[in-house]
This record gives C-alpha cells, structure tokens and sequence, in this order.
C-alpha cells in the first residue's frame, strides 16, 4: 500500500504541478524571447551608435571643408581686391597719360595752326617778292 500511496501522491502532485510547469515553461519562453529582444535591440543600438559616429565623423570633415573653403574664399578675395586696386591704378596712370597726350596734341594743333599761317604769310611775302624781283627785272 505504501508504493500505491506513492504512485497516488505523485499523481496528485503531478496534477497540481503540472499547471505550474506549464506557466514555469510559459515564463521560461517568455523570459527567452525577451532576452532574444534584448540582444536585437542591443545590436540595433550599437548600429545606431556606429552610424551616429559615422555621422559625427562626416559632420566633422564637412566642417573641415568648410573652414578650407572659406580660407581660399578670404584668400581670392584679399587677391581680387589687390588686383582691382592695381587694375584701378593703371587705368588712373592711363587717364593721366591721356589727359597728357590730349593736352599735347591740343598744344601740338595750335602750334601747327600757327605754323600754317605763317607758312601762309610766308609764301604771300615770297609771292610778292617774286613779282617785284619779276617787275624790277623787266625794267
């Protein structure tokens, strides 16, 4: 009787057991699943964390770029502005020159004006007296 008492009690333990072996086996899968989560969302986080330092290290060369690009925008500037300034002082040099030659050329057509009336009175005074060495010959 002792062994059939046996056998009893563990029937009735595994009766009363079971419902609780399966919520036990229930909370173990639930319990997997969640660390099965876990570990993906610990992989996404860490993908996240390798593109966001992916991101900092492009931001970083960007700014880079930025910064050497605004040196040679500073650089062409500083060389446009010298070069205007110089361009400025050339054109200043040939309006002076021109102003020059200009005031030249003026002095140069009243000398040649006058020179041609002279050359006029000349050759009347020549003229003139060719006649009268003409009528004083014929005499």
């Amino acid at each position: 009787m002792s062994h059939e008492l046996v056998e009893l009690l563990r029937s009735v333990l595994k009766e009363e057991l079971q419902p609780i072996h399966e919520r036990l086996d229930r909370l173990e899968a639930g319990q997997q699943r969640l660390e099965e989560r876990q570990q993906r969302l610990e992989e996404r986080q860490q993908r996240l964390e390798e593109r966001q330092q992916r991101l900092e290290e492009r931001q970083q060369r960007l700014e880079e770029r930025q910064q050497r690009l605004e040196e040679k925008l500073d650089h062409f500037i500083i060389e446009t502005r010298s070069h205007f300034k110089k361009i400025e002082d050339e054109l200043a040099d040939h309006r002076r020159m021109f102003e020059i030659l200009s005031h030249d050329w003026r002095n140069a057509n009243i000398a040649i004006e006058y020179l041609n009336h002279k050359i006029g009175q000349h050759d009347l005074e020549i003229y003139q007296l060719k006649k009268r060495l003409e009528l004083q010959e014929t005499k």
